[in-house]
């Protein structure tokens, strides 16, 4: 089995925000974030893998560095272990050909094409009524969110903290995109991700009469803010802050105390620790 020239130049285009959009497939690379794809039960079309890891193949010398947690040649075996049991088509391919598809500069040896997963607003109508909490913590909502380590870490922190999902603003990061979806760790496939306007977000959000939380500086210590779900948590531009439109639509800003002299936290960090506040932590304890 070989690697067609059809699929090398699907593979290509999904590095394009709008040709993963138009194809609804996403690139996801590296053991743990395919693992974590494979346990929330994504759509694969196929993963590739390097020769180099396949039994008999050259396998990476000791000396060199792992790419995982586990020794490299333990996680891949046991992924690819798991890839075969659900049935998914592993294309073996020579090392250099998947360090020229790959995302990464250091690829880990393995990638994988995904379905995009389908998720609406209108989809979480009936999942989150008004009135009803809808989990732990606040639904998510990125802001024209920049970067796509932040971007994806506070997508990872939301699966972690039992936020409902994420929403993704115009002007924000493709949440997609092949290094959100690493720097999310997988877990973007655990919780339902949608991409949306703010117009279209706030008529749904006023639909439901939930209320709107905003991330900011300017805020109330959210150390005294009683929470009362359901909510959502908006957080804004690394730079810029949040909207204006969401800042006038907010009944509530909120933020972290920070030691004097210390101006502001990175905007993951900062989204990270008010979602746990929020949710499972301390917001509205005595």
């Amino acid at each position: 089995m070989s690697l067609s020239r059809a699929r090398e130049k699907l593979v290509g285009r999904l590095r394009s925000r709008k040709l993963r959009e138009r194809e609804g497939l996403v690139l996801v690379e590296g053991p743990h974030a395919i693992g974590v794809a494979l346990e929330a039960c994504a759509r694969f079309r196929f993963a590739l893998v390097s020769e180099t890891l396949l039994p008999g193949g050259r396998h990476r010398p000791v000396s060199d560095p792992p790419a995982s947690d586990l020794p490299v040649s333990d996680s891949h075996a046991l992924l690819l272990a798991a890839l075969e049991a659900a049935g998914v088509e592993v294309v073996p391919v020579p090392s250099v050909t998947l360090a020229e598809l790959a995302d990464t500069e250091h690829p880990q040896g393995v990638l994988a094409v995904v379905e995009e997963p389908l998720a609406t607003l209108e989809g979480w109508r009936d999942a989150v009524p008004s009135g009803a909490a809808p989990g732990p913590s606040p639904l998510l909502v990125l802001d024209r969110i920049q970067d796509p380590g932040n971007a994806g870490t506070l997508i990872r922190s939301a699966a972690a903290f039992g936020s409902p999902g994420v929403v993704a603003l115009d002007g924000t990061v493709d949440p997609w995109n092949p290094k959100v979806v690493r720097a999310s760790a997988g877990e973007a496939f655990r919780i339902p991700v949608v991409r949306s306007t703010w117009e279209d977000f706030d008529a749904w959000r006023r639909s439901l009469d939930l209320p709107l939380l905003v991330a900011d500086a300017s805020g109330e210590d959210v150390r005294d803010f009683q929470a009362h779900p359901p909510q959502i948590l908006l957080v804004g531009n690394e730079g810029a802050g949040p909207r204006p439109e969401a800042l006038a639509a907010s009944g509530t800003i909120l933020a972290l105390p920070l030691a004097p002299g210390v101006e502001s936290l990175n905007a993951a960090m900062a989204g990270s620790i008010l979602l746990w506040a929020l949710g499972p932590g301390v917001a509205g304890a005595p």
